[in-house]
């Protein structure tokens, strides 16, 4: 199911970003701020990129993420992978004490299939903090679980609308679209996704399927 690969990502992200964190605990670079890594970003060196990327995860702002969706398309598949965990880590921080917490349990829930449970916790978070993006994405995945399509699209429309760069919800809407047998709208959001982040298989793969019926079906 979708909502598991996703939470298996997650899972994978903030594994690389502790990996990321432990180095910076063991003096691989001296804590940099927002500005300095921004900076660094730009260096001709893949270590100073690779751990400037890395700080933005903690540190860095919803404004910072099209530096790393830019850097999606770096020709080094490290500094690739570390972009994309800091992308992840930035969108999924609440930056509230008491919803994060909530967030966490929600994402934990769908993780042990406990979809309606999650819903629960996520409405919480939502009704705390309605233009956190990541808690509509994260509803529409326990909704998706649920095999309630309608308002699983519905929550992923919105976290779109608040987060326009969330290719995972993108490429989400493509997975439903393409299970209803609307394959040109599915084909949209699967080519919306992979032109933010081209390093997603499933939809390249999707999209060229559905790129080859439309052409032979002539739909």
């Amino acid at each position: 199911m979708r909502s598991n690969r996703l939470a298996a990502m997650v899972v994978h992200a903030w594994l690389g970003l502790a990996i990321v964190s432990s180095a910076a605990a063991a003096g691989d670079w001296t804590p940099m701020n927002r500005e300095q890594a921004l900076e660094q970003t730009r260096s001709t060196q893949i270590d100073k990129r690779r751990l400037a990327y890395g700080r933005l995860a903690e540190i860095g702002t919803m404004e910072d993420i099209p530096v790393l969706l830019a850097a999606l398309w770096d020709e080094e598949a490290l500094i690739r992978g570390i972009a994309e965990q800091s992308v992840w880590g930035i969108w999924m921080r609440t930056d509230d004490p008491v919803a994060d917490p909530l967030f966490q349990t929600g994402m934990q829930l769908i993780t042990e299939d406990a979809p309606d449970a999650a819903i629960e916790k996520l409405n919480q978070v939502i009704e705390l903090k309605p233009d956190f993006a990541e808690a509509w994405n994260r509803r529409g995945n326990a909704y998706s679980a649920l095999g309630d399509e309608d308002r699983a699209l519905a929550d992923y429309e919105r976290a779109i609308a608040l987060n326009p760069y969330q290719f995972g919800t993108l490429e989400s809407c493509g997975e439903i679209w393409m299970t209803r047998s609307n394959y040109r709208k599915a084909a949209e959001y699967f080519r919306r996704a992979l032109d933010l982040n081209p390093n997603l298989p499933e939809a390249a793969e999707a999209l060229h399927s559905l790129e080859e019926k439309l052409e032979n079906d002539r739909i």
